[in-house]
């Protein structure tokens, strides 16, 4: 370790162009991996040292990147020239090749080294994103934070595993500051963010199928060396990564191996942006047809009246991404196509300006079939007519699929003649109507199929024209004594 600087810095110059600087490396062996089940917040472990001419830009990538709250993500910053338990962890755990590194979930995409800002955020973009795409298992962690006056604070975590099977892996737990109170600078001058202190939890977990992991612990920042912290500044983030192992390289595609045990979920409690917003409530129709779309409804309420965002999982393998803001309490319309028949569960989670997020919701499920509603009925019949006498109008629809279809016509008078059928697919269909008024009706027809698939409406005008009384009539040539002179003649007048 006492050469260890030295080489550092020969490294950083005879890999400026890579803009990382290299460490020692050991050896591992080829085993297997598998994986289970859905989306999940990444986790990224950013490995720098405030020497570190490169280390900046991938700070300020994951800043802007965090600031902008597109991308479900949380990160945690070990500067290694500072922290001993950071170096130790970066060195032992990933087998540190260079600074600046990121080992998303685990290792599950590595990215070394920073050119620009602009660069390292396009890098860091793709690895979240494949990230948050990849499956996982189906565990669930609740972590509470109870600042305890001081620097001491209460961490109370548990693991629900949901598998079928018993789940075996490691839980961290980190503790870090939002904004290093320790003078811990990148090389730009600007105090790390996310900067890590302390592990409060590094052990081995298995779960029996259905059951839960729970621990607690009391944490004083002072007995550690940081009596500087505040509650404000402080962020607990919580992540459980598997048993199974697979090969990575912090120097992909090939170099400086490290046995790689991938992040199965993630969640942060950041103790001075208040309480998450509530789990969101997702409503909407339960049944479809392929190729319509729909509407469903989100609400979340944050405690603090603050904007919420929403991450809606569509359960056909596609997500939103974060979307918003939208305002706190307020039913969010967001519409869905979707393109193929299937059963589909649609959850959501919501967070808030503080970054601050709720759990998943309870999984709202549409049953989408290949069945295709009918046309737009057209609609024939006379145009005109007078109160109180019946009229025929006649209608016509075809379904793509050759069922048989029902038709509702709303008669523009407040009467409508339900559904009425079934007709054959393309067979006219006839109804008739008396209007007691005189005025212009809009007549409007809808077909469905017997599955239920409704078309829009089609439309059709007809008008009972107003007449004019002679007493009217009369009025009307006494006020225009010289106009109309041939209706004067005619009437005698």
């Amino acid at each position: 370790m006492k050469k260890i600087l030295p080489i550092l810095v020969m490294s950083i110059l005879v890999l400026s162009g890579l803009g990382a600087g290299a460490l020692q490396t050991s050896q591992g062996s080829v085993k297997g991996n598998t994986a289970q089940r859905g989306t999940h917040t990444a986790l990224g472990e950013f490995g720098t040292a405030t020497w570190c001419p490169y280390c900046r830009f991938a700070h300020g990538a994951l800043m802007e990147l965090y600031a902008e709250g597109q991308l479900d993500f949380n990160y945690v910053t070990f500067v290694c020239d500072k922290s001993a338990v950071a170096s130790s962890y970066c060195t032992s755990h990933f087998n540190l090749y260079g600074y600046p590194t990121l080992w998303w979930d685990g290792g599950y995409k590595v990215n070394v080294g920073a050119g620009s800002v602009a660069s390292a955020k396009a890098a860091y973009t793709s690895s979240i994103n494949q990230c948050v795409a990849r499956t996982v298992k189906d565990v669930d962690i609740t972590l509470d934070v109870t600042w305890l006056g001081g620097t001491e604070m209460q961490i109370d975590c548990s693991i629900d595993n949901n598998e079928a099977t018993t789940y075996d892996g490691t839980i961290r737990v980190y503790i870090a500051e939002k904004v290093s109170s320790m003078g811990w600078y990148d090389y730009g001058g600007v105090l790390y963010n996310h900067a890590f202190l302390d592990f409060a939890f590094n052990e081995a977990v298995s779960i029996p199928a259905g059951g839960t992991w729970s621990d607690s612990v009391n944490w004083i920042g002072s007995a550690h060396g940081y009596s500087s912290i505040t509650e404000d500044n402080t962020m607990v983030v919580a992540a459980v990564e598997n048993d199974e192992w697979h090969q990575g390289y912090s120097y992909p595609p090939s170099s400086n191996p490290f046995d790689a045990y991938y992040v199965d979920d993630c969640v942060t409690v950041d103790l001075g942006a208040g309480s998450p917003p509530s789990i969101p409530f997702v409503s909407g129709p339960t049944v479809g047809d392929v190729g319509n779309e729909y509407d469903f409804g989100f609400l979340s309420t944050d405690p603090e009246g603050n904007d919420v965002y929403y991450y809606i999982d569509w359960g056909d393998g596609t997500n939103s991404g974060w979307i918003g803001p939208y305002t706190s309490g307020v039913n969010t319309v967001i519409s869905k196509t979707y393109n193929a028949a299937g059963t589909y569960e649609i959850t959501a989670k919501a967070k808030d300006t503080n970054n601050q997020q709720s759990d998943w919701s309870n999984p709202h499920t549409i049953v989408i079939s290949g069945n295709k509603a009918p046309s737009i009925p057209e609609i024939f019949g006379p145009s005109k007519g007078k109160p109180g006498t019946s009229y025929k109008f006649d209608f016509v629809s075809t379904d793509p699929d050759g069922d048989e279809i029902y038709y509702f016509a709303d008669w523009g008078d407040g009467t409508n003649s339900s559904w009425v059928g079934p007709f054959a697919s393309g067979v006219t269909a006839s109804a008739n109507h008396m209007w007691s008024t005189k005025a212009v009706f809009t007549i409007k027809v809808k077909a469905k199929d017997d599955h239920g698939a409704e078309s829009d409406w089609g439309t059709f005008q007809f008008s009972s024209p107003r007449t004019v009384s002679f007493s009217t009539l009369i009025k009307i040539l006494d006020r225009f004594p010289h106009a109309f002179p041939i209706i004067r003649h005619l009437l005698q007048l």
